[in-house]
């Protein structure tokens, strides 16, 4: 991750490595903190809700420039994360609010049963 965070920024030397990767450490004790399953966060290869949480984290110490939208992008991203039960051990799933009505299978069901039925 720490490559990737250079590059997002245009890094390309050592200077800072120790100073990313101590915000990489921050940001993963802080979403093991409010509860996301340390085993999905202390991975090589975390998915990428995490990763790209794990990034926006740094990048808010790191671009100075751009900081506060970085930590507000966090934060969001941190609220979201713990809510998912995936992701907090919990394994309910989080219904999202959507304008387009979904047909649940039951439904579907029901509807093949009248037309079979017609």
């Amino acid at each position: 991750m720490l490559e990737e965070i250079k590059k997002i920024q245009g890094i390309n030397h050592t200077e800072f490595d120790s100073m990313i990767n101590t915000w990489i450490d921050s940001a993963k004790l802080d979403l093991i903190s409010i509860g996301i399953v340390n085993t999905l966060v202390n991975t090589n290869n975390p998915d990428n809700l995490i990763k790209t949480a794990i990034i926006t984290y740094v990048l808010s110490f790191l671009d100075v420039q751009n900081s506060e939208m970085y930590a507000k992008s966090y934060r969001l991203q941190k609220d979201n994360l713990r809510h998912y039960g995936s992701y907090n051990g919990n394994d309910t799933h989080v219904v999202l609010e959507s304008s387009t009505p979904v047909q649940t299978n039951t439904e579907v069901e029901e509807e093949t049963t009248e037309v079979e039925g017609s």
